[in-house]
């Protein structure tokens, strides 16, 4: 190659090079011995210089760099990667424009040789909104945990492998042994193994909050928990985002309804007794007896005309039918036949009453009832039930076929009532009082509640309804 073309060449190579560095958006210089000896158009419009020529071969730090509070720090670096031979530095830095205005520049130098000597080519970009963003995540940051520190609930952070990596101050204040290094299980409930109640593969695998309620037998205290799985920035594991709320006041009130409810119950049924024995002991031989003196009354005067005589057997026909009433209305306050043969003959009684008077089929079928001995709160309770069940089969299923199944299994005495009819939408029946709650499945598993059982209810629109009730007998005296 010829001396001219190549000359040539290295003026095009050079040209192209000086058009790029021209048209980066990085602001770029070369400093040696403290001069300029280049500098690009993105230099001078980030510092708000107008005339480019006139900065080269001046001192960077007395004459041009236009901000006195951040130049020590500038020129430090150079200095200090001269002196220590350091061949590349990155850092930021605030610094100011010409016109006083402050921004945030992240500079990058390299030191390189410059026809023999020692020069510092650097490039500097305008961050100013990268870390007014930075600053403003760092106080949302700090007032995220200004408020989780306010808050009365226990909030933390623990991964899959029962590492707490985060806790609020309410969880610091009331946990057992050390965040730091114990697992959750230690340090929520004092356990030594992981909770048996402890849900966290089911929290990180539905994507959805999960909740639960446990007794935390360390502090004597109840908690209501929610449970989200999250992915934290930095760690590597799953974890997942608790929030546990102290209900011991509300379980409280609660029990305290509970009981009240239970003696409510209880009264109402003494109550239902009493009344049951005044209507037989004394309004039914009451009427008895006024029956019995309007037919002697009859028979005295049975001489008179044809006229009284019926007037008599009028009274004695509306004295006969006030009894039966009067039966029936004691036989439902209290079935005498339960006092007198039990509870599975005292339900027979009732279907044989209840298919007397309804188009219903009724199959019912005990087992082992007979063979155990029930107290008389037990008995009553489960009479209540399938009695409000029945109710409900005639006054709303539309149901033709009812199977009952009445059996003791130890430990528990299972009932189920199932029928054929409309059923209904579990979710609009079970809402509250004010917006129509049905008191009779409330009344059910109130009873239920009583009788320290189990009680559910399956039901759809036009599928039936199925109730199923466990009590335990095997305690409270029951055998």
């Amino acid at each position: 190659m010829q001396k001219g073309h190549y000359l040539m060449l290295m003026k095009s190579e050079a040209d192209l090079g000086t058009m790029i560095v021209e048209n980066l958006s990085l602001a770029t210089y070369v400093c040696q011995e403290n001069k300029l000896i280049y500098l690009n158009r993105r230099f001078c419009d980030i510092f708000g210089f107008d005339d480019r020529e006139s900065l080269l071969y001046r001192d960077l730090f007395t004459d041009i760099y236009p901000d006195s509070g951040s130049l020590d720090l500038f020129r430090g670096m150079h200095e200090k990667m001269l002196a220590e031979g350091t061949p590349h530095v990155a850092w930021a830095q605030p610094s100011g424009r010409r016109d006083g205005c402050l921004f945030w520049m992240e500079i990058e130098a390299k030191q390189v040789m410059v026809n023999g000597r020692p020069a510092i080519i650097g490039t500097f970009k305008d961050q100013t909104d990268c870390q007014i963003m930075a600053e403003a995540m760092a106080v949302s940051q700090q007032t995220l945990r200004l408020l989780l520190d306010a808050m009365e609930d226990r909030v933390y952070v623990v991964t899959d492998d029962c590492q707490i990596i985060y806790a609020n101050r309410k969880m610091l204040e009331t946990c057992n042994g050390n965040v730091q290094t114990d697992p959750c299980h230690k340090v929520c409930r004092d356990f030594a193994t992981p909770c048996e109640d402890c849900r966290r593969q089911e929290v990180f695998n539905s994507g959805k909050p999960l909740y639960k309620e446990f007794f935390n037998e360390t502090n004597q205290a109840w908690y209501s928990v929610i449970e989200l799985g999250i992915r934290m920035p930095g760690v590597s594991r799953p974890a997942k985002l608790a929030v546990a709320r102290d209900i011991t006041s509300r379980k409280e009130a609660e029990q305290r309804i509970r009981a009240l409810s239970h003696r409510l119950l209880n009264a109402q049924e003494d109550e239902r007794k009493v009344i049951s024995r005044e209507l037989h002991d004394d309004l039914g031989q009451r009427l008895n007896a006024a029956k019995i003196g309007i037919e002697t009354l009859a028979e005295d005067l049975s001489q008179q005309s044809g006229e009284v005589k019926k007037r008599l057997d009028d009274i004695s026909k509306i004295l006969q039918s006030s009894i039966n009433s009067v039966r029936q209305l004691s036989g439902a306050l209290r079935p005498s036949f339960m006092e007198r043969l039990g509870l599975v003959e005292a339900i027979r009684d009732h279907i044989r009453k209840l298919v007397g008077v309804h188009s219903l089929s009724i199959d019912f079928k005990a087992g082992g009832i007979k063979e155990i001995k029930l107290d008389n709160e037990t008995e009553i309770n489960l009479y209540r039930i399938v009695q409000e069940a029945l109710h409900n089969v005639v006054k709303h299923s539309r149901a033709s076929q009812v199977n009952i199944r009445l059996v003791a299994s130890h430990p528990d005495i299972l009932l189920r009532i199932e029928d054929n009819g409309c059923g209904f939408s579990l979710e609009e029946q079970m809402t509250p009082i004010s917006q129509g709650q049905k008191l009779g499945l409330v009344g059910m598993a109130e009873r239920v509640d009583l009788l320290h059982g189990k009680f559910n209810i399956v039901s759809s629109s036009g599928n039936g309804t199925r109730i199923m009730v466990e009590i335990p007998f095997w305690r409270n005296g029951l055998s």
